[in-house]
C-alpha cells in the first residue's frame, strides 16, 4: 500500500479518536431549544460556564419559566437538592445583572436631572412620581442584587448539635477497636434508620446528640466491647455523624421578587432562602419578615442588625413547609447628601434622627452638621425644619421624611497666604490682629532678592469684588510706613529682583567646543566666557574674537543709525589673552564669537562606486579636483565598465559639500538644510578622452561617482497597462517598448512621455507638425509615460440640470 495512503488513514481514525473523547469530555450539559435535551441529573453546576448561565435563564423566558420553576424542573429530573439551589443561586444572579443593565438608562438620566438643579431648585419639593421614581436606592437591597453568592449555604461544616433529623437526611456511623464496621444510613419516610440483627431506631425530629446517644445505646446489643458513656473501659469504639441532608420545601411569600415554593437544604437559614427568591421588592419590608411554622410566627427577622451590627440571632435554620412572609414597609424615609450611605431607610415606630444617622454609618468629612434639612408630610400639605446636630438626635421620624445633609462652604474663615521673595511661601493661619509684618515673620522674613520698593496685598471685599492694596516693603519692615492689618483670605505678593527683569543671558558662538547660551552673572570677562564654553577648537582663530553688544538707554540716540557696538580682540600663540582681553566686562545679551582660520577645512571626500579598480572614498586634494581626477585615483575603468551609464550624485547644499556645511554651521550657529541627493547627467566617454574640458566637472565635497555595469534592460513606468523591465535590443523604438508593457492606458499623455538614461540626462518626446519624434533608448534607461488628471464624470442629476439651463437660454 501508498505509505503517503496509510499515512491519512492513520491521521483520519486519530483524528475521529480525539474528537470522540473531546465530545465525551464537554460538560454533561448539552443545550437543546427547550429544556428536554438536558440531563439536569449529571449537571454540576459549579461546572457550568456564565455563558450557559445565561443561556439557560434566555430559554426560560423564551418558555416563561420562573428561576423556582426552573428548580423544581430540574428537581424532577434527578437533580439532587444541593445542586438545584445552586442552580437557583447563579440564575438570580444573572437575572437581577439582566434588570439592572436595563435600568441603567433610566437611572443615569435620572441622576443627570437631579445634578442640574441648582440652589433654588433644591429648595422646592419633590413630587410623588419623583419620589416613586427617586434614584436612591433602598438600604439592604444591594445584599440580593450584587450577583454574589453569599448567602449559599455551606456542606462543609461540622454537624450543628441543634440540627433536627428527618426524612431524607443520611447518618454515618464508623465502628472501630475490637470490631470494624461502616454504615451509611438513610432515615426513611417514618423516621427510623435500619441496621442489620437490631430493630429500627427512631429519631425523626431529634437532634444529632440525642440521635447519637440513642444509636450508640443500641448498637451495645451487637457490639459487646461498646462503651459510649465508658470509653476507658470498651475495646471498641464508635462515631455517628451526619452525611447528605435531606432537602425541604419552604414558601416566600409577600412583596417578594420572586414569590413562590423554594426547595432547599435542611442546612439552609432565612437569608438563604430570601436570597434564593430574590429578596424583598421595593415595597417590602426589611425590618420585620415573619417565619412562620405551623400556625405559629416563631420569628421575626430585622435585616438591619445583620447590615448595621452583624447580629444573626433571628437568622434561623429553617424546616420543612416553613413560611417567610414579607409585609409592605411601613415607614420609610429619605437621607441624601453628605451621609457615607445614602438611600432609602427604613423606619420603626419610635426610632429616631440617631438611629438613622447610625444606619447610613455617620457623616462624611465634608458634611455641613450645623443645619440638616428636613422635609415632612402634613396632613395637609408639606413642611420643612431645620435640624441642628448633635441637638436634634432625638428627633422621632415619622414615614415619608426627606433628610439632607449639605456640604461645608469651599472656603476658609482664618486663611491668609504670602507668595514670592520670602523663605516660607504659603498658607498661615490668620491670628487675631495679625499684620504684615507677623506675616513675613511667619514665612521666615525676606530672601535677600525681594524688591523692597513695593508690595501688592490682594484681598476680597464683602461683595467679593478683588482689590489691590499696594505697600513699601522696605518702608514697613524698617518702620516708617504704618504696618498693614490682615485680613481673612489676603494673599500678599512680594516680588523678587529676578521676577521683574529680562532673563539675562550671553551666547558664545563660533569654533568653540561646546557653544550656545549662558546664564549671564556679575564680573563676568570674555576669558570667563571661553572657559565656559571649554575653550577653542583646532580651528579657531584666537586673534579674531569679536564681542557684539546690543544697545541700551541712552546709548542709542546717541549712535544714531548703529544697531550694535561691536569689540575685537586676539590672543597670542600660547591662548593667553591680552590685558585687554583678559579684563574685559561682559554685559548681559553680549554674544561672543570665535571666529575659524581662513584656509582651514577638514578633509573633503567623494565616492566612486562601480566597476573602476579601486571603489571607495578619497580626499580631495583640492578645489579644483574634477571627475577624470577621480577616475585616475581610483585605478581606471574595469573591463565591465558602462561609461554611457555614469553617472554623478550630487548632494546639494548651496554649492557647499557636507564638510564645509557643517563647519559653517559651527561658525555661524545658522542651520543648514540638506535639500536632497540629485544625478547629475554627465558624458564619461567624453570626460576621458578630453580631461578638463567643460564636460569635466569640479567635484564637490559628497559627490558620488557610479559607474555601473553593462545593462541589459529598460524600464518602462506610468501610464501602461503593465509596467516591466524590457530586454534592451538594438533599433528597437519606444513605441516598441511600450508595446511590450502592454501598450499604452486610456488616460495616458502620449505627447509628454519622456526617457531618464542611466547618466542622469533626460530627453522627452518631441513633435513637428503632423510628425512625432521619439528620443533614443539606451540600455538601463527609463521610460516614463505620464497620466492624465483625473477628472470626475458629472452624475445624471447633474447633466440634466446643464441641459435644462441650455434649454432654459433659447430664445422663444
Amino acid at each position: 500500500m501508498d505509505p503517503l495512503i496509510n499515512f491519512r488513514k492513520r491521521y483520519f481514525f486519530a483524528t475521529l479518536f480525539i474528537a470522540l473523547l473531546t465530545l465525551i469530555s464537554l460538560p454533561q450539559v448539552t443545550f437543546s431549544q427547550d429544556f428536554s435535551g438536558i440531563d439536569f441529573a449529571s449537571v454540576n453546576v459549579d461546572n457550568l460556564s456564565d455563558a450557559q448561565i445565561r443561556q439557560i435563564w434566555d430559554r426560560a423566558q423564551d418558555e416563561n419559566l420562573s428561576v423556582q420553576e426552573i428548580g423544581a424542573l430540574a428537581q424532577t429530573r434527578g437533580m439532587p437538592p444541593a445542586e438545584v439551589s445552586k442552580l437557583r443561586t447563579r440564575l438570580n444572579e444573572v437575572r437581577f445583572q439582566t434588570d439592572t443593565d436595563a435600568g441603567d438608562s433610566q437611572q443615569t438620566s435620572l441622576r443627570q436631572v437631579e445634578d442640574s438643579q441648582n440652589g433654588q431648585d433644591q429648595m422646592e419639593i419633590r413630587s410623588d412620581v419623583e419620589q416613586a421614581t427617586d434614584s436612591l436606592r433602598i438600604f439592604g437591597a444591594d445584599l440580593f442584587r450584587r450577583g454574589t453568592r453569599t448567602f449559599e449555604p455551606s456542606f462543609n461544616i461540622p454537624t450543628p448539635v441543634d440540627y433536627t433529623l428527618g426524612a431524607g437526611d443520611e447518618i454515618v456511623i464508623n465502628i472501630w477497636g475490637a470490631a470494624e464496621a461502616n454504615y451509611n444510613l438513610t432515615v426513611s419516610p417514618e423516621g427510623v434508620i435500619r441496621i442489620n440483627n437490631l430493630g429500627p431506631i427512631f429519631v425523626d425530629g431529634l437532634t444529632m446528640i440525642d440521635a447519637r446517644d440513642r444509636i450508640l445505646n443500641r448498637l451495645r446489643d451487637i457490639y459487646s466491647g461498646l462503651r459510649p458513656n465508658q470509653p476507658g473501659e470498651g475495646n471498641t469504639f464508635a462515631e455517628v455523624s451526619l452525611g447528605n441532608v435531606r432537602s425541604i420545601k419552604v414558601t416566600v411569600l409577600g412583596e417578594v421578587d420572586e414569590p413562590g415554593s423554594y426547595t432547599i437544604t435542611s442546612l439552609s437559614s432565612v437569608f438563604n432562602a430570601l436570597y434564593a427568591a430574590g429578596g424583598p421588592t421595593r415595597s417590602g419590608t426589611y425590618r420585620e419578615i415573619q417565619v412562620i411554622r405551623g400556625q405559629e410566627i416563631i420569628a421575626r427577622l430585622d435585616i438591619y442588625d445583620f447590615l448595621v451590627y452583624g447580629d444573626q440571632s433571628d437568622n434561623i435554620r429553617l424546616r420543612d413547609q416553613d413560611i417567610i412572609k414579607i409585609d409592605p414597609y411601613k415607614n420609610r424615609v429619605r437621607l441624601d447628601g453628605e451621609v457615607k450611605r445614602p438611600g432609602l431607610f427604613e423606619m420603626k415606630e419610635g426610632e429616631t434622627l440617631g438611629n438613622l444617622i447610625e444606619f447610613a454609618a455617620g457623616f462624611t468629612e465634608r458634611a455641613y452638621t450645623n443645619r440638616l434639612v428636613l422635609r415632612r408630610s402634613t396632613e395637609l400639605q408639606r413642611s420643612i425644619s431645620d435640624v441642628r446636630w448633635p441637638e436634634g438626635s432625638g428627633l422621632v421620624l415619622q414615614g415619608g421624611d426627606d433628610l439632607r445633609v449639605g456640604e461645608i462652604l469651599d472656603r476658609f474663615e482664618n486663611r491668609v497666604a504670602i507668595r514670592g521673595a520670602v523663605y516660607r511661601e504659603g498658607e498661615y493661619e490668620l491670628d487675631e490682629d495679625m499684620t504684615l509684618t507677623d506675616l513675613i515673620d511667619k514665612a521666615e522674613g525676606l530672601r535677600e532678592d525681594a524688591y523692597l520698593p513695593r508690595g501688592i496685598i490682594y484681598r476680597t471685599r464683602d461683595n467679593l469684588v478683588v482689590e489691590t492694596i499696594p505697600f513699601s516693603v522696605e518702608n514697613v519692615r524698617d518702620g516708617v510706613a504704618d504696618d498693614l492689618l490682615l485680613k481673612r483670605d489676603d494673599i500678599v505678593q512680594i516680588s523678587s529682583l529676578f521676577d521683574l527683569q529680562e532673563e539675562q543671558t550671553l551666547r558664545v558662538s563660533g569654533a568653540v567646543n561646546q557653544g550656545g547660551e549662558f546664564p549671564y552673572v556679575e564680573n563676568l570677562t570674555l576669558k570667563d566666557a571661553i572657559y565656559l564654553a571649554d575653550g577653542f577648537r583646532n580651528s579657531a582663530a584666537p586673534y579674531r574674537i569679536e564681542v557684539a553688544r546690543r544697545l541700551t538707554g541712552a546709548d542709542r540716540f546717541q549712535k544714531g543709525d548703529m544697531l550694535a557696538e561691536r569689540f575685537e580682540f586676539d590672543v597670542d600663540s600660547t591662548l593667553q589673552f591680552s590685558k585687554d582681553g583678559e579684563e574685559f566686562l561682559l554685559q548681559p545679551f553680549d554674544q561672543i564669537f570665535v571666529r575659524s582660520l581662513p584656509n582651514y577645512r577638514p578633509q573633503q571626500t567623494v565616492q566612486v562606486e562601480g566597476e573602476v579598480q579601486f571603489p571607495g572614498s578619497y580626499v580631495l586634494e583640492n578645489r579644483t579636483a574634477r571627475i577624470s581626477d577621480l577616475i585616475e585615483w581610483s585605478g581606471g575603468l574595469s573591463r565591465f565598465a558602462y561609461p554611457q551609464g555614469a553617472s554623478l550624485s550630487r548632494t546639494e547644499i548651496d554649492e557647499v559639500g557636507t564638510d564645509v556645511a557643517e563647519q559653517l554651521q559651527e561658525e555661524t550657529e545658522i542651520e543648514v538644510t540638506d535639500s536632497g541627493s540629485n544625478k547629475v547627467g554627465i558624458k564619461l566617454i567624453e570626460i576621458l578622452q578630453n580631461p578638463g574640458s567643460p564636460a569635466d566637472l569640479k567635484l564637490l565635497p559628497g559627490d558620488v561617482l557610479n559607474i555601473p555595469v553593462r545593462l541589459e534592460t529598460v524600464r518602462v513606468e506610468g501610464a501602461v497597462l503593465y509596467p516591466v523591465n524590457v530586454q534592451y535590443r538594438a533599433g528597437m523604438s519606444l513605441r516598441d517598448f511600450v508595446d511590450n508593457a502592454g501598450g499604452y492606458a486610456d488616460n495616458a499623455r502620449k505627447k509628454r512621455s519622456y526617457v531618464v538614461y542611466a547618466n542622469g540626462e533626460v530627453d522627452r518626446s518631441k513633435k513637428f507638425l503632423f510628425f512625432r519624434n521619439d528620443p533614443p533608448i539606451e540600455p538601463g534607461a527609463t521610460i516614463i509615460i505620464p497620466a492624465k488628471d483625473d477628472e470626475p464624470e458629472l452624475s445624471p442629476q447633474e447633466r440634466i440640470a446643464i441641459y435644462s439651463t441650455i434649454v432654459s437660454m433659447r430664445p422663444l
